[in-house]
């Protein structure tokens, strides 16, 4: 505990250090700061929506157009996260956030590895400040979120995003809009503490660097360390994030930064929950149930940085960003599996092991300009955007051996041999620690490369009329080096390119039906690169997602509240299907066909932000329901109903609120056991089900301000410890959502 006092005190010292300047001088500072200079900042601001979000609303978005539209006039869903709402609600994780969202589903595989899915299908696209990058959010590789700390908002388009993406699935689009210097001197410290041992401190400082205010710095510092309710496992990150923005003209602004996070899970399970016993019956496991080892290990250090210059060129803005990103992963994992077979009801033996060493190095670049502005037509104006971007990630899985020491014993089947799991009712997480080697070069190098061209157009034929035209030329191409790891050992045995180019359309209307109403639809388009060949060993054309999206959006109570409903339907042309019974191709695979794949169609209701200015709220209701070619449910462990609800109220210097998140039952495949067994003594399976029925969560808040400047407060979730699974059937088990959790945390602002 001292090393987590020790570090909370260097955080706040840190914060309080910067605040030594006088007051005086920081008045001054500002009032340098003439109106000419804020008058450039705004209309920069205004047209490429750097700007701060206010309490639960943001003025504008650009993330699904490139264009600076609000909420109401852009043609798509889309939920914007605030800073003030993060703050309230104590969300610190991306899963947290994402959590509140409207129309998201969050499925943990195991303590470590996240799902995020929208509409059916996964989340792939993730922007930092509108420019592309990459999460694999759900298994090795650069698989590290990054601390919500350093952000002022977070954005989500929900569908298809091609004017923006071009690649993907038509599932959403997620933008990390980083935080920014302020031109008046700012400080703030957080201190968390709550279930499980969890220890946080933030500590975040900005403001001038010289008295004119032309260069403005801040710097985001955090450290969480937290135990767990599940067994062996504890969590450690610490998170820098500083930026120094610069007005190199009346015209011209620089802006350059860099952060980096470490995660540094230790025990983590790397396996779920099995479902059922040999016999068939069910488990009905705790909670805190881990077939790990106490020494399992999962490391990941990544590093950004990032240089954006914004111009203005008389009536347009131009803005050109460079973000290049390295990941360092290394794990070392160890877990009883239920995979393959399932444990004993009387003896809790039956899994078998499963264990890995891994280290991968992830380096990208990626690059995003674009110029925007009006242009003058038929007697109006019109809003124009042209850009370029482009994206090269490389991904270096590096060779390693593992040599177990386990002593345990082993069951050959067939030609597979496998190590026995103990007793899952007596394992403590001890075993010895296997041998591992980095022999020095990579088993697999992965390249992906997109450059991208695109433009829109925003016709105002009338007051009341806005048509957006646009579209996205995208060159897309991954190549694939396998290297020998046996007899000639670094040797380049394989490699495999696959490439595509297309043209992905964008169209949108809005027209104001009232002072406070709008109507809105719109069409937009993703593709997905295949690796397939057709039976003239052709590679098959990219799968396509359509999104064909309308509703209605209005503004309320003098426009401090947004409410959306839509409706939506999305399709997916050109799915690779195996031609079964065609002749094999030159290699000896067999060919495949381009057929009509998922379509998916539902409707949504969200609102955000404030019936009065004391009362917040934000929240929707999703109906989503997706179907394969043949008409059989796809995507089954994504809910029919999702509904979420948040809300905060202030009477003087107490803020009360909470939450409440509601989704209905999804299901899974997977073997089952019938209560059969073999003559080795294996059980007999049989495909079925498995479900989680629908479930309710209730979350809780309130906050005191003791003074201006210094509040506390307490957040709870899942105030009713309700036990659920937050993902079922995959690899044969299922992973329980988060028990009652508690934090109370305490707030200093200057």
């Amino acid at each position: 505990m001292s090393n987590r006092n020790h570090l909370t005190a260097l955080l706040v010292g840190s914060a309080l250090t910067a605040l030594a300047t006088p007051a005086a001088l920081a008045q001054s500072q500002a009032d340098a700061v003439d109106a000419r200079e804020k008058a450039k900042e705004t209309r920069i601001d205004e047209i490429l929506v750097v700007g701060r979000s206010e309490g639960y609303q943001t003025g504008e978005t650009n993330t699904a157009t490139k264009l600076p539209l609000t909420l109401r006039e852009t043609p798509q869903s889309v939920t914007v996260i605030t800073r003030q709402r993060i703050e309230d609600f104590n969300l610190i994780t991306i899963q947290d956030v994402l959590d509140q969202t409207p129309g998201v589903s969050v499925q943990s595989y195991d303590s470590n590895r996240t799902r995020f899915q929208a509409r059916g299908f996964s989340i792939t696209n993730f922007q930092l400040d509108g420019v592309p990058s990459n999460f694999n959010v759900g298994a090795s590789g650069n698989s590290v979120m990054p601390d919500t700390s350093i952000f002022e908002r977070i954005e989500i388009v929900r569908g298809a995003a091609g004017l923006v993406t071009g690649t993907g699935d038509p599932s959403a689009t997620i933008n990390l809009v980083r935080k920014r210097p302020t031109r008046d001197l700012h400080a703030n410290v957080n201190l968390t503490y709550g279930s499980w041992d969890y220890v946080r401190a933030e500590a975040d400082v900005g403001g001038p660097v010289i008295a004119s205010g032309k260069i403005r710095a801040r710097a985001v510092a955090a450290y969480s360390y937290r135990d767990s309710y599940i067994d062996f496992q504890k969590d450690r990150s610490p998170s820098l994030y500083g930026v120094v923005e610069a007005d190199i003209s009346e015209t011209t602004r620089l802006r350059a930064g860099f952060d980096y996070l470490r995660t540094d899970s230790q025990g983590g399970s790397w396996s779920a929950v099995p479902l059922f016993f040999s016999d068939g019956s069910r488990t009905d496991l705790p909670r805190s149930y881990s077939a790990a080892a106490k020494w399992n290990r999962w490391e990941r250090d990544n590093k950004n940085a990032f240089v954006t210059l914004e111009q203005e060129i008389g009536r347009w803005v131009a803005r050109a960003a460079y973000n290049h990103r390295w990941t360092d992963t290394e794990s070392l994992l160890f877990a009883g599996s239920n995979s393959t077979f399932f444990p004993n009801r009387q003896t809790g033996l039956g899994l078998n092991v499963v264990n890995t060493y891994g280290i991968s190095h992830t380096e990208e670049d990626s690059i995003d300009g674009y110029a925007t502005g009006p242009v003058r037509l038929f007697g109006r104006d019109h809003e124009v955007v042209l850009g370029v971007n482009h994206y090269d990630r490389e991904l270096e899985n590096v060779a390693t051996t593992l040599t177990p020491a386990y002593g345990l014993p082993t069951v050959r089947i067939g030609t597979t041999t496998y190590t026995l799991f103990p007793s899952i009712f007596t394992w403590d997480g001890d075993v010895p620690r296997p041998t591992t080697a980095d022999r020095g070069f990579n088993s697999s190098v992965d390249n992906m490369k997109q450059t991208s061209v695109y433009g829109a157009v925003r016709l105002n034929p009338t007051d009341g009329l806005k048509i957006i035209l646009g579209g996205r030329y995208t060159d897309a191409s991954t190549t694939t080096d396998t290297y020998n790891t046996s007899t000639n050992p670094g040797a380049l045995t394989r490699t495999v390119k696959v490439g595509d180019k297309k043209f992905s359309p964008y169209a949108g209307v809005v027209l104001d039906l009232t002072s406070q109403i709008s109507a809105f639809a719109s069409y937009a388009q993703v593709f997905t690169v295949q690796t397939q060949r057709d039976v003239n060993n052709e590679q098959i054309a990219p799968l396509t997602g359509n999104n064909y999206e309308f509703g209605f959006k209005g503004e309320f109570f003098e426009k401090r509240l947004y409410a959306a409903l839509s409706g939506f339907h999305m399709k997916q042309d050109n799915v690779a299907q195996l031609l079964s019974g065609a002749p094999p191709l030159p290699d000896g695979s067999t060919p495949y066909q381009a057929v009509s794949g998922v379509k998916t169609w539902g409707a949504e209701l969200e609102i955000a932000g404030s019936i009065t200015p004391d009362w917040r709220i934000a929240g929707g209701y999703t109906y989503v329901h997706s179907e394969n070619a043949d008409g059989s449910r796809f995507s089954p462990d994504t809910p029919h109903h999702l509904a979420k609800l948040n809300t905060t109220y202030r009477v003087g210097p107490v803020t009360v609120g909470g939450g409440a998140t509601w989704q209905s039952q999804i299901y899974r495949a997977m073997p089952i056991p019938t209560g059969a067994f073999l003559a080795n003594g294996q059980p007999v399976t049989a495909t079925g089900n498995v479900y989680q029925k629908s479930y309710v969560l209730l979350d809780l808040l309130a906050r005191y301000d003791l003074s201006p400047n210094v509040s506390i407060g307490v957040n709870a979730t899942n105030v009713l410890d309700k036990t659920y699974y937050r993902n079922v059937g995959f690899f044969n088990s299922g992973w329980y959502g988060t028990p009652r959790r508690v934090l109370g945390n305490l707030r200093w602002k200057y």
